[in-house]
């Protein structure tokens, strides 16, 4: 089971490297400072394309914490995540503790 969870948990933190760089690219020809930013789903899913327009306030509060991602909702996985808000259009999921947990933590951007 933990290779499992490796490779979600590492194509999770693929999908939030690539929201990053997006957000890093959009902010500068944002209208406003609260022009919601659109991002990719960080599921577990390699093969997901699928968009999400995330309020900034929102994405600024989830990336604090380095062990949370946004993913549309049906994409959660039980076996390594908890939905802990939701957005309407997406859920906010938070990494269980354990290999998904240090894979998150480990690979923050913000972080390094």
């Amino acid at each position: 089971m933990e290779e499992a969870e490796r490779r979600k948990a590492t194509n999770e933190t693929l999908f939030r490297a690539v929201n990053e760089q997006i957000e890093r690219l959009q902010k500068p020809f944002a209208l406003t400072d609260t022009e919601p930013l659109h991002i990719v789903c960080e599921c577990d899913s390699l093969t997901c394309a699928q968009r999400i327009t995330v309020p900034v306030e929102a994405y600024e509060l989830t990336r604090a914490d380095p062990t949370q991602f946004f993913v549309c909702p049906g994409h959660e996985d039980k076996e390594v995540e908890d939905v802990i808000d939701t957005g309407g259009d997406y859920l906010i999921v938070r990494k269980h503790p354990g290999v998904p947990e240090r894979i998150a933590r480990d690979t923050d951007p913000r972080n390094g």
